[in-house]
């Protein structure tokens, strides 16, 4: 069970997750466990919800199309797989205004790549 609580409001009620194991209770794995959970979100946050919201602003859609927003939203995991394959290196706002200054480089990314 790890219970969480926000920062940014004083009024919320923590919040709490239950969670299941295979591994047997060890010295320091309370410590480990809460360590994997907290990496697995932070890193779901920074490596796909953040750059689909900031740098790709899919919260600022307002359409009620689901099909066009399914759509949107599928591009916008291919965009993130074919840069952490083929531009790993690159900030996401640097590739960006690279694309921006250059339209043949998205072009050449999606004519050269080769799925796996």
């Amino acid at each position: 069970m790890i219970e969480r609580t926000t920062t940014f409001e004083q009024s919320e009620e923590p919040t709490v997750a239950f969670y299941t194991t295979s591994l047997l209770p060890a010295p320091g794995c309370a410590r480990r466990f809460a360590e994997l959970a907290r990496g697995h979100w932070g890193g779901s946050e920074s490596r796909n919800h953040w750059v689909r919201d900031t740098c790709m602003r899919e919260d600022k859609t307002r359409s009620k199309n689901y099909n066009l927003n399914c759509n949107l939203s599928a591009l916008r995991i291919c965009l993130i797989a074919l840069k952490a394959d083929l531009h790993p290196e690159a900030s996401w706002p640097a590739l960006q205004e690279r694309c921006q200054n250059n339209p043949q480089i998205p072009f050449q990314i999606l004519v050269k790549h080769r799925s796996k």
